[in-house]
């Protein structure tokens, strides 16, 4: 949660704050074994401003992200444009990012569609329950 809000008030005016701090940080955490030294470094993102952000804004963070991801409940979960997207499967996720805006590249007649497109993936629930989310 710092990362992201740190990284988005560093980059307030571009079209994505923080994207391209956080995209990258995000990968390279999930290919290091978390490892935040490297990762902060490989990606730019200041290191004492997410200590700072972690003992000042991380309680009021996570009420937001509760709130925002509430109707979240199951993984995987699609929303483009605040609309949830019920299939998941690679060809259904490129339809409605190029219903949302037709004028992306990938969003061509001729865009590659691979064999396996129409291949659903199985999705985990959870909570159960509202009653399974500990604050």
């Amino acid at each position: 949660m710092c990362v992201i809000s740190v990284t988005q008030k560093a980059d307030s005016q571009s079209k994505f704050p923080g994207q391209d701090k956080y995209v990258p940080w995000l990968g390279c955490m999930d290919t290091n074994n978390d490892n935040m030294t490297k990762c902060d470094q490989e990606a730019g993102v200041d290191p004492s401003a997410v200590e700072q952000c972690m003992s000042s804004n991380a309680p009021e963070l996570l009420e937001q992200y509760l709130k925002v991801d509430a109707g979240i409940q199951a993984t995987p979960t699609v929303h483009i444009n605040g609309k949830n997207i019920k299939e998941v499967s690679y060809r259904a996720i490129h339809e409605a990012i190029c219903t949302a805006d037709p004028s992306l590249k990938g969003c061509s007649a001729n865009a590659f569609m691979p064999p396996w497109a129409d291949r659903e993936p199985v999705k985990s629930y959870w909570p159960a329950s509202q009653a399974e989310i500990v604050v």
